[in-house]
């Protein structure tokens, strides 16, 4: 059987066992990376393919740059792997292959990193402040930094909300395939409520004209908003308050986290919030609360007190 059959067919299963459709194209995409290097090599038949051939796949994806040119991360790297993985497990369940030769391929070492341009508290609200909420589009943009404050929203959670996700009586919001395919509830809390209150009722009408959407947060003609729409509001409001850290929604998801979390927050409460699939994911956002570190540091290191 051709691979592009193959990888059909695992796309298929993949779409069965309700995997989003962003996975499936995203492992696609990645396979397409791996049959490339198959087609390079001449190999045409997955039972040639054995453990020495993907040893030398992901030697070969290292030096492969991005489609912008930039080398390959570690993160990329191990999702393009994680993808060839899969796909030898499923053919190998499916009879495909007798065994799997991707089953003692390790992923390469991932490094502990911190997220970058966290907000204090007072940009946070500097931000928030500065926008103009006498126009239409300004409440809009109010409200969704309301919500991406108090909720840790990702972009593509917050742009597929509909307006039966608020349920402004209890204070909640309804999340629905989240990442993984995961939904959540998360709490709203009085400010964001509030200013989803005023946009439902007087804001978002205007917005809506006699178009017919139930998606929550709506474009100047209407409209849901694209993939690009609140990186560029979040952006433009940063730069309008004077923040020069480089501000993106997520930026906002990990301001969230990081604040909660130096508020004392309890980690679990902080992971069901964000849907965080491991705890170990939201554990590091005790490293950024550096100012308490340091305030210990300066009180109670001997060489503070000389």
């Amino acid at each position: 059987m051709k691979l592009d059959e193959l990888l059909h067919r695992f796309q298929s299963d993949l779409q069965i066992r309700n995997y989003s459709a962003r996975t499936v194209s995203d492992y696609g995409y990645n396979l397409g990376l791996f049959f490339h290097f198959l087609e390079q090599r001449q190999i045409t038949d997955i039972q040639s393919v054995t453990p020495a051939t993907l040893a030398d796949f992901q030697r070969w994806i290292y030096y492969q740059p991005t489609k912008q040119g930039t080398p390959r991360g570690v993160v990329n790297q191990n999702g393009i792997l994680a993808a060839v993985k899969s796909l030898c497990r499923f053919l190998k369940v499916e009879g495909y292959l007798s065994t799997n030769p991707a089953e003692g391929i390790e992923y390469a070492r991932q490094p502990h990193t911190l997220p970058r341009n966290v907000l204090t508290p007072q940009e946070a609200k500097r931000i928030i402040e500065t926008v103009d909420t006498t126009t239409v589009l300004g409440y809009r943009d109010r409200t969704i930094l309301e919500v991406l404050y108090a909720t840790g929203l990702r972009n593509e959670e917050l742009r597929n909300l509909t307006v039966a996700d608020v349920n402004l009586d209890e204070g909640l919001l309804r999340v629905n395939h989240g990442k993984g395919g995961k939904d959540r509830v998360t709490p709203l809390g009085q400010m964001a409520s509030r200013f989803l209150e005023t946009y439902l009722k007087g804001i978002r009408p205007q917005l809506l004209g006699q178009r017919h959407t139930d998606r929550l947060f709506l474009s100047f003609r209407g409209n849901p908003l694209d993939g690009h729409s609140v990186g560029d509001l979040v952006k433009h409001h940063a730069r309008l308050a004077g923040v020069k850290k480089h501000v993106t929604p997520h930026v906002w998801r990990h301001t969230c986290a990081t604040h909660l979390v130096k508020n004392n927050a309890n980690l679990r409460h902080v992971q069901d919030l964000l849907g965080h699939g491991s705890l170990a994911t939201t554990e590091r956002y005790l490293s950024l609360t550096i100012g308490d570190l340091k305030e210990a540091h300066a009180r109670f290191h001997p060489r503070e007190k000389s």
